[in-house]
């Protein structure tokens, strides 16, 4: 029984030293919440911006060899690729030295064969860009009117007007800045033409609609359905083989429409070409 006694008194003392570490600890918990309540979180913060402030050089310092070595590395890179980009342009220069001895040899050979040949050059053709400010399309007239700008004294009545799709008419009257163009499908309109297949001539004539006619053609041509027309140079005043129209059906004449559409017609191009006998050339052909 004794025994049992000092037991149960060891166990009493030991609840009561555990439970008074408990209330120690809650004790210390409680201070410590307080304490981390009342922080001030401003001095908090002005002590992290110190540390970053005085961090920060020695992280930068840290990094210069670093940056320097990459440095290092792209200019070196950059050196040689300079190097190898020259050898290249070195070898094409070469290759273009060759090419130029080529083309002076076949230059010469060529003006050797059109002195053999009795060879004559054609004038130069050049181009003049004109925009379209007006257009008229009725049963009386199909014309356009363009603006010239300046070089109404590079431009001769009867000059070519083409666009994307091929010839599209003749420039008519120049009054100062302006010209009008006489479309291909103006009644007054005549084109001498050529098939681009059978090479077969004619004359393609408009009658202010959407379709053209073929005449003065040979007695048998070989027209065909989806044959393009082009300009033939007959009577010096067009270059030859300008597309012109496409052939729609075989007819008594063959009927052929415009390449062009007139809505889609806002830039045109002018070509002044001009090889056509004066009057005492005339004169002495007749």
């Amino acid at each position: 029984m004794k025994r049992q006694k000092v037991l149960f008194l060891k166990e009493n003392y030991i609840l009561r030293i555990l439970k008074s570490f408990i209330f120690a600890g809650l004790f210390i918990i409680a201070l410590l919440l307080i304490l981390v309540h009342k922080i001030d979180l401003g001095l908090i913060s002005g002590l992290t911006k110190s540390v970053i402030y005085i961090s920060s050089p020695i992280l930068h310092i840290a990094t210069l060899p670093a940056q320097g070595l990459n440095y290092s590395y792209k200019k070196t890179s950059e050196f040689f690729n300079v190097y190898k980009e020259n050898q290249i342009l070195k070898e094409e220069n070469q290759e273009l030295y060759l090419l130029k001895d080529k083309l002076r040899a076949l230059k010469e050979e060529n003006q050797n064969l059109k002195k053999l040949l009795h060879h004559f050059e054609t004038p130069e053709i050049k181009s003049y860009t004109a925009k379209v400010i007006a257009q008229t399309n009725n049963s009386f007239s199909n014309s356009i009117i363009i603006y010239i700008g300046t070089n109404e004294n590079k431009i001769t009545p009867g000059n070519a007007v083409v666009n994307k799709s091929g010839l599209i008419g003749r420039i008519d009257t120049i009054i100062g800045k302006y010209a009008r163009v006489t479309l291909i499908t103006d009644i007054n309109s005549k084109i001498p033409v050529i098939s681009s297949k059978s090479r077969d001539r004619g004359i393609l004539i408009g009658n202010n609609s959407s379709e053209l006619k073929l005449t003065f053609t040979p007695l048998m041509p070989e027209f065909r359905k989806g044959d393009i027309l082009v300009t033939s140079g007959i009577g010096g005043g067009i270059p030859s083989d300008i597309p012109v129209a496409k052939i729609k059906r075989i007819d008594e004449n063959p009927i052929a429409t415009p390449l062009f559409n007139l809505s889609d017609i806002e830039i045109v191009k002018i070509l002044s070409y001009d090889i056509t006998p004066d009057s005492k050339t005339n004169e002495a052909l007749q």
